[in-house]
């Protein structure tokens, strides 16, 4: 589940990102998806968000994917003690 969610996050997001070199408006989506990256980020640094491109680069393909792998890890954790229980 964690290499499946990691993955689907990188096709998502990490490629449009790096193909379109990490800016215009049509990257909002990204926001979206990584909303608690962009947040936590934001609350503790704004200006690292605007400033620093390189900053970016690394922050939403590679920290969102491991986000997301941690997400579907804990996810089929979950699963798979729900299964036993049953």
């Amino acid at each position: 589940m964690a290499l499946v969610s990691g993955v689907i996050h990188f096709l998502i997001v990490g490629v449009p990102f790096i193909k379109a070199g990490g800016g215009g408006e049509g990257l909002l989506y990204i926001v979206i998806v990584d909303f608690p990256l962009f947040w936590l980020v934001n609350s503790l640094h704004p200006a690292a968000l605007y400033n620093s491109l390189a900053f970016n680069f690394w922050l939403f393909p590679v920290t969102g994917t491991i986000m997301y792998a941690a997400l579907g890890y804990l996810l089929g954790l979950l699963l798979r003690r729900i299964g036993r229980e049953t």
